[in-house]
């Protein structure tokens, strides 16, 4: 994934709900997002597709998904 790809990846990391916003922030900011892998950006991309409230029951661990690669990467997320 080259450099204008990952900034549009951050760009749709904004969302609409601050709590959301707070975990995709503190992620960004440590610095995983650039450790990220190139299967992990792809991981990544699928995960912003998802719909808010979805989103945001998964981080607040409501439910689980069965994707087990997705939901790893969303636990690297949550537990920044």
């Amino acid at each position: 994934m080259n450099h204008v790809q990952k900034q549009k990846l951050l760009w749709r990391s904004r969302r609409s709900i601050l709590e959301l916003d707070l975990y995709f922030n503190r992620f960004i900011e440590s610095g995983l997002f650039d450790k990220l892998t190139s299967e992990e950006l792809m991981l990544y991309k699928d995960i912003l597709t998802y719909e808010d409230q979805y989103l945001l029951s998964l981080f607040s661990r409501n439910i689980v998904t069965d994707n087990k690669e997705i939901q790893s990467l969303i636990n690297k997320i949550i537990l920044i």
